[in-house]
């Protein structure tokens, strides 16, 4: 009974071998695309996102050009940010779910990378244990062919898991940091746009502002009371 046992599970455990070197062909395949990617997002962003940074230092000198923000030519998640508020831009509530819509995107794109930086080494350890088996039973029948042909399949599936998992947990710290900064960026400037339209007083019918309190005829009575704070001492 035991003995069928294993002979089943070393025949289900060999049949996994073609699939699993076809999933670690797709996500090698994947892992170029994404670093070819990478080098693009970074070429994007140094090349337009220089008039953002000079914009953001000019909010945090205390500036109040944050309108300009729909007038740069961005890429990147601010791109995305100016092109869904464009039209809303004094809606707040939409601004914050659109705000919130780019973070839910954020966490989408990077959990790709964080699966693919624990999937690709298990696939890989998969690869490499799956032919050990007809590798051991090459050499106690003295088949070297066989032996060396099964270890260069199991060499071969380590490479290319530790290159898939390296290569995704690499894209995965940059663009985390990338789209952390985006964020709190972002966010910066729609709070500083939010509270330069707070600040505006309304205009009253002449065309003057209207004041910030009612008229002094219209305060309610001084009820008298005063408070009394004490003196300093002046003894030494």
């Amino acid at each position: 009974m035991t003995d069928r046992l294993v002979e089943l599970l070393y025949l289900i455990s060999t049949g996994l071998l073609t699939p699993t070197l076809v999933m670690l062909l797709v996500f090698m395949g994947a892992a170029l695309i994404m670093c070819g990617g990478l080098m693009r997002e970074a070429l994007d962003r140094w090349i337009h996102l220089r008039s953002w940074r000079r914009l953001l230092s000019e909010l945090r000198c205390g500036g109040r050009g944050a309108d300009r923000f729909y007038t740069l030519a961005l890429v990147g998640y601010p791109a995305r940010l100016q092109s869904r508020t464009m039209i809303v831009r004094d809606e707040s509530l939409l601004v914050q779910k659109s705000l919130d819509d780019l973070e839910m995107d954020i966490a989408r794109r990077l959990g790709w990378l964080a699966f693919a930086t624990r999937v690709g080494p298990l696939l890989g350890l998969v690869g490499t244990l799956v032919p050990l088996g007809p590798a051991l039973t090459g050499l106690a029948s003295g088949d070297i062919q066989a032996l060396s042909g099964n270890l260069v399949i199991a060499f071969t599936t380590t490479v290319f898991g530790v290159l898939i998992g390296g290569s995704a947990c690499g894209a995965g710290i940059i663009r985390r940091a990338w789209y952390a900064q985006d964020l709190s960026d972002l966010e910066f400037v729609v709070h500083v746009r939010r509270q330069a339209r707070s600040s505006t007083l309304p205009a009253s019918p002449n065309g003057s502002p209207e004041p910030c309190h009612p008229p002094v005829e219209n305060w309610p009575p001084f009820s008298g009371a005063v408070r009394h704070f004490p003196e300093p001492s002046r003894e030494p």
